[in-house]
């Protein structure tokens, strides 16, 4: 059974704060360089109970790897916390060369995919500011 909201009842984000947000790096991640340029990311499994059982049937690895190639690892090195999406697409569209509709459209569908897979979370205020790590309206992914 579902606790607290229902699934898809989350309160509604508009374009100006997801341009706003400033995405930050997962505190679980532990970040490697790789030779010949990129990272790798490693974050721990989740330690719920059911993953606990299912492992006992199931071989899952505890850890998951994923690899960024040298474009993500200058996305990376933007998600501190500081930067903004509507910053880092300036700096991403300068570097790269690429129009503006092509650097927000390749920087927000990275971004989204890396923080599906828990590598990164994003710092959003409700009232229209930045919020801290942890502070009401703070999505930061923690794996425990």
């Amino acid at each position: 059974m579902l606790r607290g909201r229902r699934p898809g009842r989350r309160g509604r984000v508009t374009v100006e704060q997801v341009m706003a947000s400033r995405p930050i790096r997962s505190p679980a991640v532990v970040v490697e360089r790789v030779e010949g340029g990129g990272l790798r990311a490693r974050i721990g499994r989740r330690r719920d109970w059911w993953v606990r059982l299912l492992s006992v049937f199931l071989p899952i690895p505890k850890e998951r790897i994923v690899e960024l190639d040298a474009a993500g690892e200058q996305v990376w090195e933007l998600c501190d916390g500081e930067h903004s999406l509507r910053e880092m697409i300036s700096i991403f569209q300068e570097k790269h060369k690429l129009t503006r509709v092509e650097a927000e459209w390749s920087l927000r569908t990275y971004l989204r995919d890396l923080g599906k897979r828990g590598l990164v979370g994003f710092l959003v205020d409700k009232a229209g500011g930045v919020a801290a790590p942890g502070a009401n309206g703070a999505r930061v992914p923690r794996r425990g």
